[in-house]
């Protein structure tokens, strides 16, 4: 119950102590007239105050959520409000003939035939591509011809999400870790010779594989989503020059695409500022002409009744509260074994791990179940010999017990930005 119910809930056990019925009403109104007014009036506007208040601290930090999710090809729609694929090659299966992938073998020494995903623990997923095992494929055509296949780490996708960290970097927006699981376990299906009896006109589009064990593991047709779209927009009118008479602003409309969602401006020439007011984008750079841009619009919104999803969409949104967003003001970092355990439930995760403890060891002292989605990002400035080890224990919750270690990694990868001087891993106890 809240203070306003609570106040209510008073003056009416106050009104029925009172025996005069003449005494009640004038104190029913009394109360209802001036008081319980000045008292709502005094609420609305500390509830304002505190609004402003958080707004002056920070930016909403969940305004740049990525969320990332995998969908059966079947079920793919590409006219979707929020989830688009992260590849457009993938809106369309691919076919080839056995000519273009021999031009392919020759220039390259490899050729990737599809890309499967591996539904399985990520220590599980790892064992497979260290062991580089060779498998048996068969392509069906008009005559049946083996195949030795090879399963190889797909880069693609994770390429996609180091370009968004670019991307991120140039427009000045603070980085978040993107929670991706699924794209380290899709697996590229690679060959390096084809027989040669198959002729240079062959379609190979249908291949049947085996992958022994790993079988029940293997899913195929499945497409990673996110709510990130590629845009290519016009500038609107001419570029006007700025008072440092080097750089010029340029305005790009985004009426028809929505001002609720947010927006990334990608230019290869240098981008100083970039602001968006209602409808328009202000581009502050040193191009001097209006061009087309690269715009990628990072989607708000909710998922419809009727969005149904095999696997969980997940998200990098954080908890944002006065705490947070005081300690980010100040640029405070997190210090205590209390701190730490109040960042990694902001995360949200508790349905897949609950945080346990940590502990700080020597170099080697522990040996860590988790990987680093910001793979891309290296410190080149400290030296990673000798740093100590923070390692962070988890419950294993029952939700998708084949993700937890993902999951994990998604926390690790977080906390390791609070904690460069260390070297960050996690465990499930």
């Amino acid at each position: 119950m809240n203070n306003i119910e609570e106040m209510k809930q008073m003056i009416r056990d106050e009104v029925q102590s009172i025996n005069s019925l003449e005494e009640r009403v004038v104190f029913k109104e009394l109360m209802e007239g001036v008081f319980l007014s000045l008292y709502e009036a005094n609420e609305n506007m500390y509830r304002s105050l505190e609004e402003r208040v958080m707004d002056d601290l920070s930016y909403d930090i969940n305004r740049y959520l990525i969320q990332t999710g995998l969908v059966e090809r079947a079920y793919l729609d590409n006219s979707h409000h929020l989830m688009t694929a992260m590849c457009e090659e993938d809106l369309q299966p691919a076919v080839f003939t056995a000519a273009e992938i021999r031009e392919v073998l020759e220039a390259e020494g490899r050729f990737c035939l599809t890309t499967l995903f591996l539904q399985c623990d990520a220590l599980e997923v790892q064992a497979i591509f260290q062991k580089k095992k060779s498998y048996t494929g068969v392509l069906k055509a008009r005559t049946n011809y083996n195949l030795t296949i090879q399963l190889e780490p797909c880069k693609r996708y994770l390429s996609k999400v180091e370009t968004l960290y670019h991307l991120f970097m140039k427009n000045g927006i603070p980085w978040k870790t993107v929670n991706a699981p699924y794209l380290f376990k899709m697996a590229d299906v690679v060959i390096t010779e084809l027989p040669a009896e198959l002729p240079d006109n062959e379609q190979v589009s249908h291949l049947l594989m085996d992958f022994g064990d790993y079988n029940t593991a293997v899913r195929y047709d499945m497409i990673p989503i996110w709510n990130v779209r590629h845009l290519v927009l016009d500038s609107v009118g001419f570029p006007i020059p700025c008072g440092d008479y080097e750089n010029y602003e340029h305005v790009i409309s985004i009426r028809g695409y929505g001002k609720e969602h947010a927006y990334l401006v990608d230019d290869q020439t240098g981008i100083k500022k970039v602001r968006q007011l209602g409808e328009k984008l202000m581009v502050t750079g040193r191009t001097e002409k209006s061009k087309k841009w690269d715009i990628y619009m990072i989607r708000r919104g909710e998922e419809s009744k009727i969005d149904r999803y095999r696997y969980p969409i997940m998200e990098n949104i954080r908890k944002d509260g006065f705490a947070e967003r005081f300690h980010r003001r100040t640029g405070q970092t997190v210090k205590t074994k209390g701190e730490l355990e109040r960042f990694v439930r902001g995360l949200g995760l508790e349905d897949y791990i609950e945080y346990q403890s940590c502990m700080l060891t020597e170099p080697s002292g522990e040996q860590h179940e988790t990987y680093s989605m910001n793979f891309f990002m290296d410190d080149e400035i400290r030296d990673r010999k000798g740093k100590k080890q923070l390692t962070l224990y988890f419950k294993a919750q029952r939700k998708e017990p084949w993700l937890l270690r993902d999951m994990a990694s998604f926390v690790i990868s977080e906390v390791q930005e609070l904690y460069p001087e260390y070297e960050c891993g996690g465990k499930l106890v």
